[in-house]
């Protein structure tokens, strides 16, 4: 049993003339047929209005053309004020959806309740030049998800969330305050007041290369301190403020210890430990005087995810 309605998968660009044409053929390559696909060019400077051209006489794509370069969550949200769909799915130049994606979320959404806001499934992150897999990400969480959300981004990768429009445009879309986290942020007030089903099925792929926008020294710092500061009245009425005052200086300990600073990181993850003393910071506090030996190890722990 599958649900009904058309899917507008919005694509975001700036200057990817190398990745965005993959992004849009991953849509139209569905095994759920009914699909639109809404690109927004932010004003790029290389040939990606060439690249875009040549699916002109497609009538499942659509491009939008940002004059002047207005940054990822104001090309995000005119995406979203485009999509036709009942569905919409936000995702970056870089990702790609595998075959089967909309269709298993559909199912999935099928045979719940009306208030879960969408679906997302498992990840994998691939080595552009190789094909080998980086990392794959599976938090397997479901239903409820607020206030846990605020401790970390748990409806991950963002890029497989398929959500219903209705929904995203109650909460006023993507903020565009947030240059960083801003999926984040938008997942925060989804969870406020809806529920999210999960497919447990790697059906999304987001390619790793030199110009990733996440994963680079202090992002995960800068994410955090956006949603704190957004957010400090509802962790604090959660209860939840030490936990995550303790991942903020994990966070910051890991971009130290990812920049040499292993003094530094030292100092952090024994401010972790002393407010939150789970087993994964006390580690941290132990093996940090070894610097990056552990990174990887202690940042799949942080984040659910499982290395290849």
């Amino acid at each position: 049993m599958t649900t009904e309605g058309l899917v507008s998968a919005v694509i975001p660009t700036y200057n990817r003339s190398g990745y965005v044409g993959g992004a849009i053929d991953s849509v139209l390559a569905q095994t759920y047929d009914d699909c639109e696909v809404v690109v927004v060019n932010d004003g790029s400077t290389d040939d990606t209005r060439a690249v875009l051209a040549e699916y002109e006489s497609d009538d499942r794509v659509r491009v939008l053309h940002n004059e002047t370069n207005r940054g990822i969550p104001a090309t995000m949200n005119r995406g979203v004020e485009a999509a036709r769909g009942e569905f919409v799915g936000v995702f970056g130049d870089d990702d790609r959806w595998r075959p089967t994606k909309v269709e298993r979320q559909l199912d999935a959404l099928a045979v719940r309740s009306d208030d879960y806001c969408g679906a997302y499934t498992a990840g994998v992150i691939t080595d552009e030049r190789t094909g080998g897999v980086v990392e794959r990400v599976a938090t397997g969480v479901e239903g409820s998800v607020f206030p846990d959300v605020l401790l970390r981004m748990q409806v991950l990768p963002h890029s497989s969330q398929l959500l219903r429009t209705e929904c995203v445009r109650a909460v006023g879309g993507f903020d565009t305050d947030f240059s960083v986290a801003c999926d984040w942020d938008l997942t925060v007030r989804l969870a406020k007041r809806w529920k999210f089903a999960y497919v447990p099925e790697t059906l999304t792929e987001r390619l790793h290369h030199g110009d990733n926008v996440t994963g680079t020294p202090g992002y995960d710092v800068r994410a955090r301190e956006r949603i704190g500061e957004k957010y400090r009245t509802d962790i604090e009425a959660a209860g939840i403020a030490e936990q995550f005052d303790a991942a903020a200086a994990r966070e910051r300990g890991l971009a130290a210890v990812e920049t040499g600073r292993v003094r530094r990181a030292v100092g952090e993850f024994v401010t972790a430990a002393r407010l939150d003393p789970t087993p994964n910071h006390l580690a941290l506090a132990a093996l940090s005087p070894f610097g990056t030996r552990g990174l990887s190890a202690a940042r799949c722990v942080r984040d659910g995810v499982r290395p290849a």
